[in-house]
């Protein structure tokens, strides 16, 4: 979906002809493997942070264009303990992914400021806007499984249920602006650019949604 649509299972079905054969330490590289994904987004979109059209270069990247070259994908390690034939699983979904790195940056990042400023910062701010980003990051992750069964208006409710959570989390923000600290001021600065950033790509997602819903209707 605008850069967002992948190998996802659009028609809600899984395939039964893949039949697992992993043990638990198979999941753990995948899953490793996978995790190494939003990493990688995180780092692609720290490198490209001042371009004004640092998502559609970030999921051209990704290998998320349909334009892109697989050659010149900077994302492409599966590594070598993980098969070339492998499951679909919603970690692969880059809405998963995109969303998943852009609120872990948050989390993290905030984790740091909250402590080098606790003199500033009380306990009851500090879980206040940490329960903001995980709220918000709950509700992306959720669209992220009503896409995989393609339910699309489920998906378009989960995004308008973040919006809100990522609004309280702009308002949270603005209040710790009179701090004055340099780190501070930076830390806001580059999560308004992420939380905007996020809000972007779910409009997106919702846009498709939504067209992709009228277009079921018109079939019907």
């Amino acid at each position: 979906m605008a850069n967002f649509d992948f190998n996802s299972n659009a028609d809600g079905e899984w395939d039964d002809s893949w039949e697992t054969i992993w043990n638990e330490t198979d999941w753990e590289r995948y899953l490793k493997s996978e995790d190494r994904q939003v990493t990688q987004y995180q780092h692609l979109y720290a490198k490209r942070a001042h371009d004004v059209d640092r998502l559609d270069q970030v999921a051209s990247s990704m290998g998320w264009d349909a334009k892109s070259d697989p050659q010149q994908n900077e994302s492409s390690e599966s590594g070598p303990d993980i098969p070339d034939t492998e499951p679909y699983t919603l970690h692969k979904h880059p809405l998963y992914i995109a969303s998943k790195a852009l609120h872990r940056w948050l989390s993290e990042n905030w984790k740091q400021e909250a402590n080098k400023h606790s003199d500033r910062i009380s306990n009851y701010s500090a879980l206040s806007l940490q329960e903001a980003i995980s709220k918000s990051d709950e509700y992306g992750l959720l669209a992220v499984t009503a896409l995989d069964l393609a339910d699309f208006s489920l998906a378009i409710a989960y995004i308008k249920r973040g919006f809100a959570h990522l609004n309280a989390l702009l308002a949270r923000l603005s209040s710790i602006d009179h701090f004055e600290r340099e780190s501070l001021t930076e830390f806001v600065s580059q999560s308004k650019m992420r939380i905007f950033d996020i809000r972007e790509i779910w409009l997106r997602v919702a846009a498709d949604c939504r067209a992709a819903s009228s277009q079921r209707f018109d079939e019907d």
